[in-house]
């Protein structure tokens, strides 16, 4: 499978006021040709520093060092320029906040086209048809009436399938999702995953899907990658975590999910404590205090992330007597 985005040691950290914060340890991970991975775990896991650190897209304070390989070519040593023209065009990315995303003064015909135009050099007649052609896809009504509309006319669910048009129009090699779904009703996140199954199953973009649904994943994505205190703790084929998940952290995050074989009135096992400090990261396992299953090896040095298998990777102490 041809690689589009390979992610090699890749560290993220903030300068703040009381410290250093690492909010990315050390990722080492890669898309291809035609996949769609899920990077998933709580907040604060790393996973949207992850990418938006790929994307040249941190705050003044954050700095990113490894590599981000976009077919080769590094985008964390890419000027300005270069990155303005893959941004939007070759790499795109939907955030979860589609009403800060669209620009409120300007119609949404006019912010489609103008991406065309700008990217493609399309004329205004040209990007126009195109842009109708996108919308139509993405099972947008009135889709006249809508381009000469601004972004505080159009619901949630409606903004979300713009944001997805914009990131669509110059068909891009790799497409970056942040949490896609969030604070949409059921229904409009199921006509949104299906849009995203249309787009996996006539396209041959990369697709990144970060998300906290494990629900989401397992009815999209190829592969998982699980994210814990900045730092990968387990990664594989989707089917495979959620039969078999080796960390304790992928099994605590499944048991928290509700299940069509359980008992309407069973009780979902919610995992203890909370997420490390980032400015703290304790020596050993950072899930460790979490953790029922953890010794005195776990406190005090931290589990390196191994392969188990051609396909499967997992940081955990346990694993080496498994």
């Amino acid at each position: 499978m041809e690689t589009v985005l390979a992610l090699q040691h890749l560290t993220v950290r903030f300068d703040t006021k009381d410290g250093s914060v690492a909010a990315v340890n050390d990722l080492s991970l890669s898309v291809g040709r035609g996949e769609c991975i899920g990077i998933v775990g709580e907040s604060g896991s790393g996973k949207s520093q992850t990418f938006l650190a790929s994307m040249g897209l941190l705050a003044g304070n954050g700095k990113a060092t490894g590599r981000a390989l976009f077919r080769g070519h590094d985008l964390l040593k890419m000027n300005r320029d270069h990155l303005d023209k893959l941004r939007g065009n070759r790499v795109c990315m939907i955030f979860q906040d589609s009403g800060t995303s669209l620009t409120p003064h300007m119609r949404i015909g006019d912010q489609l086209m103008e991406i065309l135009i700008a990217h493609k050099g399309h004329t205004p007649d040209v990007a126009r048809k195109r842009v109708l052609e996108v919308m139509e896809s993405m099972r947008i009504p009135d889709i006249e009436k809508r381009l000469t509309q601004y972004p505080h006319e159009f619901s949630g669910g409606m903004r979300q399938r713009v944001m997805i048009a914009m990131a669509l129009l110059c068909e891009p090699d790799l497409l970056i999702a942040d949490e896609p779904t969030t604070a949409l009703d059921v229904t409009v996140q199921a006509q949104i995953l299906n849009l995203f199954r249309a787009l996996k199953a006539h396209t041959k973009s990369a697709i990144v899907l970060i998300t906290h649904d494990l629900g989401v994943v397992a009815g999209l994505c190829d592969r998982v990658v699980v994210m814990y205190g900045g730092r990968m703790v387990e990664e594989g084929p989707v089917a495979d975590i959620f039969a078999t998940p080796k960390h304790p952290y992928t099994q605590g995050l499944l048991r928290c999910m509700p299940r069509l074989d359980q008992l309407l009135d069973a009780d979902l096992d919610a995992i203890p404590g909370q997420p490390p400090n980032l400015e703290n990261l304790p020596k050993g396992c950072a899930f460790a205090e979490r953790c029922s299953q953890a010794n005195e090896r776990c406190t005090t040095e931290r589990p390196v992330l191994r392969e188990l298998s051609p396909t499967r990777r997992a940081a955990c102490h346990l694993l080496e007597a498994a």
